[in-house]
């Protein structure tokens, strides 16, 4: 017993645990969270090599939109949160406004295809899951016919239309329709006292 090390007394050390190295694998994944959206279905053009779409600057400031750049390849927008992954943290709000304005590019591309509004739409989601969830919930507030063909909301969907409907039920109104104004530049609360 008098040999025996700290570690072997415990059994395990924190690098030997899985599940404490899964926790951190999905903490640096959280930091690094990203999003691709594809178009299945109608046939899109590829782009290559592909266009990088910046934020643009806001009418009337200087200040660009809180989107992160996004890259274009015509049948697939890409995006992440590497560029600002020591700074954001584990915050989704920049990535989520860059996925309402993915919604919004993916609108305006079917619109200037000439695809109406009860044409099925076939996308793909591909990257982080709360990014994958955040799409859905855009996707499903749109007027267009789009279906997602490779996402199963689960008990996540089931409880997001729950709480959504008690919502609605208790006076406050349905998410508004998809795509959304994203043109926000962030502002710190301010506290009064």
């Amino acid at each position: 017993m008098a040999n025996e090390t700290p570690e072997a007394s415990l059994g395990m050390t924190i690098d030997d645990d899985p599940v404490a190295i899964v926790e951190r694998v999905y903490q640096l994944w959280w930091h690094w969270a990203n999003f691709e959206l594809y178009i299945v279905s109608p046939s899109i053009t590829p782009i290559s090599p592909p266009l990088v779409l910046e934020p643009e600057i806001l009418p009337g400031t200087n200040e660009r939109e809180f989107v992160y750049n996004i890259d274009d390849h015509g049948f697939k927008l890409v995006t992440s949160k590497g560029e600002d992954m020591y700074t954001s943290g584990m915050s989704m709000c920049k990535l989520f406004n860059t996925i309402e304005k993915m919604i919004y590019l993916l609108i305006e591309r079917l619109r200037s295809g000439g695809v109406d509004e009860e044409t099925e739409v076939q996308v793909a989601f591909g990257g982080h899951i709360l990014a994958q969830r955040k799409a859905f919930e855009s996707i499903i507030n749109l007027s267009y016919n789009v279906v997602v063909t490779n996402f199963d909301p689960g008990d996540w969907g089931e409880n997001y239309l729950q709480i959504v409907k008690r919502l609605a039920d208790r006076g406050y109104g349905y998410p508004s329709p998809t795509p959304r104004d994203r043109r926000h530049v962030p502002a710190t609360p301010r506290f009064t006292r």
